[in-house]
């Protein structure tokens, strides 16, 4: 969450206060991260889009604070390829509308994230993200090769990195949000973050009382306050 400042005139007798007088006023406004599902939804443009151009639309207007995460150029497209250059990502958040948002960086890993758009782990950030990786995916090894070892599979195995790399992404993409002050993260993903064993631990590691919400839930919310 960021707060913008702007300077409001107020009017007495109809004559404009010296600006001295004048009041600030402190505006909030919620940054809303999208995980990788929602750039898929608004690719096919089907109802879930909907609800998320709605966001977009309140992110153009300055209600909101929209953001996107680095990690979702290293998932799949919907045609089961993957980005070759950071660049194609961002033409395709241009495409669907997303081109002026915030791109947040993660945890880099070699092979999975792109140069300029990660951090170095360490510390902190990687005490985040094991937490995070133990309530989505306690069965899967933080690092690919233990998770290799311990399952039998070689290095060389493409089904087992990819297998790895989608919970890897998953993992990543609620790292950035929490770890960039996020307040509502947005996934249509109900089968690991809105599980009901799980949601509400996830929601525990973030410092700001945020939420995990689907696009159409967070619609309704933010247009009810």
């Amino acid at each position: 969450m960021y707060k913008q400042r702007v300077q409001i005139p107020a009017l007495h007798h109809k004559e404009l206060k010296p600006r001295a007088e004048r009041k600030v006023v402190c505006i909030t406004v919620l940054n809303v991260t999208l995980d990788s599902n929602c750039i898929i939804n608004l690719e096919k443009d089907n109802v879930e889009a909907s609800h998320l151009k709605k966001l977009i639309k309140m992110h153009c207007d300055g209600e909101i604070n929209l953001r996107v995460v680095a990690i979702s150029a290293s998932e799949r497209k919907p045609d089961h390829s993957y980005v070759s250059h950071f660049n194609e990502f961002k033409r395709r958040l241009d495409a669907i509308g997303l081109g002026n948002v915030e791109i947040l960086p993660t945890v880099g890993y070699w092979g999975v994230g792109f140069w300029d758009y990660f951090l170095w782990g360490g510390g902190e950030l990687d005490e985040l993200e094991r937490k995070i990786q133990r309530i989505l995916f306690p069965t899967i090894a933080i690092e690919f090769s233990d998770f290799c070892k311990e399952r039998g599979y070689k290095l060389e195995d493409n089904k087992a990195w990819s297998k790895w790399v989608n919970a890897k992404c998953d993992v990543l993409a609620l790292w950035s949000h929490i770890w960039f002050k996020g307040d509502i993260f947005i996934t249509t993903d109900k089968n690991h973050f809105h599980k009901k064993s799980v949601k509400p631990r996830l929601i525990e590691l973030g410092s700001r009382g945020g939420k995990i919400l689907t696009p159409n839930e967070a619609v309704n919310l933010l247009t009810s306050e």
